[in-house]
C-alpha cells in the first residue's frame, strides 16, 4: 500500500500550465485572425490596403474582449498596424 490519498496532489504548476496554454492559444488566434484578415480583405473583396487596414485594426480591437486580450494583444496590433501600413505605403510608392 502506498501513502497516496485520492485528490490531495498540489496541481498549481499544472494549473498555471494550462491557462498559460489557453491565453498563449487566444492570443495566436486572434493574431491569425487580424492577420488574414487584410489580404482577404485587399485580394478577396478588391477593397483597398487604407480600407482594409482600418477594418482589421478594428476587429483586432473588437475581438480582444472577446478573447480576454490584455495590453499586450493593444501593442501588437499597433505594431501590426504600422508595419502593414508601412508596407502598403512601399507597395503604393512601386506601382
Amino acid at each position: 500500500m502506498s501513502d497516496y490519498v485520492h485528490g490531495n496532489m498540489s496541481i498549481v504548476g499544472q494549473d498555471k500550465t494550462f491557462k498559460g496554454f489557453v491565453r498563449l492559444s487566444a492570443f495566436f488566434t486572434a493574431f491569425f485572425i487580424v492577420v488574414l484578415l487584410m489580404p482577404i480583405l485587399v485580394f478577396g473583396a478588391k477593397l483597398g490596403w487604407p480600407l482594409a487596414l482600418v477594418i482589421s485594426f478594428i476587429v483586432g480591437v473588437v475581438i480582444a474582449p472577446a478573447f480576454k486580450l490584455g495590453g499586450g494583444w493593444y501593442a501588437t496590433l499597433f505594431g501590426l498596424a504600422i508595419l502593414a501600413g508601412v508596407i502598403g505605403i512601399f507597395f503604393s510608392a512601386i506601382t
